[in-house]
């Protein structure tokens, strides 16, 4: 919470948290539909700059046993329709 104007009255200005940011990470091997929306804290910490950078991955394997892999950020909440995260 942000104060706004001064004295003993001052105001209280409730801010909406900002969006979680998401890796989205498409598998690149021909015919494989599989892709995913991670939450990247837990496997790479808070810090962003242990983050993957967007574009072409190896550091993912998909269920199909491909290593390539298009990583790319999303913003904003999760499906909740589809609870194991893919998309």
């Amino acid at each position: 919470m942000k104060p706004s104007g001064s004295g003993p009255f001052r105001e209280f200005v409730m801010r909406d948290p900002a969006p979680p940011v998401r890796l989205h990470v498409r598998c690149l091997r021909p015919f494989c539909g599989h892709e995913a929306l991670l939450d990247p804290v837990p496997l790479f910490g808070a810090a962003r700059d242990g983050w993957p950078p967007d574009g072409l991955s190896r550091r993912f394997v998909c269920g199909c046993g491909a290593r390539a892999a298009h990583v790319s950020r999303a913003v904003g909440r999760a499906n909740r329709d589809n609870p194991c995260g893919w998309l």
